[in-house]
C-alpha cells in the first residue's frame, strides 16, 4: 500500500523538484526560461555612452536605447547587453564606448564595456 501512495505522489515530487532545481539555476546564471518563478533577479544598472572622451548627457542615452539611463530591471543583465549590442549593431553613428555598470540581486558591482570598432 505504501508503494503505491508514493507512485501516485512521485510524479508531482519530480514536477516540484525540477521547478526548484531551475529556479537555483537560474539565480546564478544569466539566463530567465520558463519557470513558476521567472522575475528573481533584479538588475540595478547605469548606461554610459562616451564619445571623444565626452559623457554623453542623460536625454541622448535614454533617447538611443529606450531604457532609463539608471534604473532597475527584472531579468537577467544579459537582456541590457543584449539590447546595446543590438542597437549598436542597427545604428550608423556610434558613441566611441557604452559602459554598463550593474548589480545583480545586490551583489557587487559588475561592468560591461562596449567599444565601437573603427
Amino acid at each position: 500500500m505504501t508503494s503505491l501512495s508514493f507512485k501516485k505522489w512521485l510524479p508531482g515530487i519530480l514536477f516540484l523538484s525540477a521547478q526548484v532545481i531551475n529556479t537555483l539555476y537560474e539565480l546564478m546564471q544569466d539566463t530567465r526560461t520558463i519557470s513558476w518563478a521567472p522575475h528573481t533577479t533584479q538588475v540595478f544598472y547605469r548606461i554610459d555612452a562616451f564619445e571623444n572622451g565626452v559623457t554623453w548627457d542623460q536625454q541622448a542615452v535614454e533617447a538611443r536605447y529606450g531604457l532609463a539611463q539608471t534604473h532597475w530591471e527584472a531579468h537577467a543583465p544579459g537582456n541590457i547587453r543584449r539590447l546595446v549590442n543590438s542597437v549598436e549593431a542597427q545604428a550608423s553613428a556610434h558613441p566611441d564606448s557604452v559602459r554598463i555598470s550593474y548589480r545583480r540581486n545586490g551583489a557587487p558591482e559588475q561592468t560591461y564595456l562596449w567599444k565601437a570598432s573603427r
